[in-house]
């Protein structure tokens, strides 16, 4: 019973992501420039989560040593996205340098053959800590702007909410998830790692459909630039 309901929350969580992608691709054009970057996050994530399911329902094979080249695309679209979104020099600036690092560093995480299975925690840390850092990053921007009359109507506030409850939740998985292995049954691993992190993934998909067919509302005529013909 459980592990059916868990392979229900798993495909959930995928026909979301595929709604999501399809639903970048539909709108695309109509989309501003940051929200273009969502609609490529959204697609990117379709595809790794379609993959991923063929690997392991299909081919019977683990996915893990995929992980690195997952993460290095989820990080550098969210910076690049954020970069166009916050509009900060500094911030800008820096961005190429730190996808970069970041990148190298994942791709040394790589293991040599395919068949040895590791599990980079030290990977979905970092990438926790980034989708963390951006949304505290945005909410700065609202608060020192005040330019956002209706946060309801703002494509970027739920997102920035989903990513990080998201990020929040997820490395609290990762963090305890060599302790859930060693010390927790099977069945109490299979309700964590399976069932309460595809909780997470659904909202951070969720808030990627909300996002991806809301139509952003300018703050002021300056801002008239970032609306988009429904």
């Amino acid at each position: 019973m459980l592990n059916t309901f868990l392979r229900c929350l798993i495909w959930f969580s995928v026909a979301l992501s595929v709604v999501a992608g399809v639903l970048g691709l539909v709108r695309y054009r109509r989309l501003t420039p940051d929200l273009r970057w969502l609609a490529l996050l959204a697609g990117f994530d379709t595809i790794m989560e379609l993959f991923f399911s063929f690997l392991m329902d299909v081919l019977k094979i683990h996915n893990l040593f995929l992980v690195p080249f997952v993460v290095i695309g989820e990080v550098a679209i969210l910076a690049f996205m954020y970069r166009q979104v916050l509009q900060l020099p500094t911030f800008s600036r820096v961005v190429p340098w730190l996808v970069g690092l970041f990148s190298l560093y994942a791709l040394l995480q790589v293991p040599l053959k395919l068949d040895v299975v590791r599990d980079a925690v030290s990977l979905e840390v970092i990438s926790d800590l980034v989708q963390i850092s951006l949304a505290g990053l945005y909410f700065q921007k609202l608060l020192n702007e005040l330019r956002v009359e209706h946060l309801r109507q703002d494509p970027f506030f739920w997102l920035s909410v989903a990513l990080a409850a998201h990020g929040l939740g997820d490395i609290l998985i990762s963090l305890f998830n060599n302790y859930l292995l060693t010390n927790c049954t099977v069945q109490l691993q299979k309700i964590v790692l399976w069932g309460v992190r595809n909780l997470f993934n659904i909202l951070l998909y969720l808030a990627y459909i909300l996002a991806l067919w809301m139509r952003p509302q300018p703050a002021d005529a300056s801002d008239a630039s970032r609306a988009y013909s429904a």
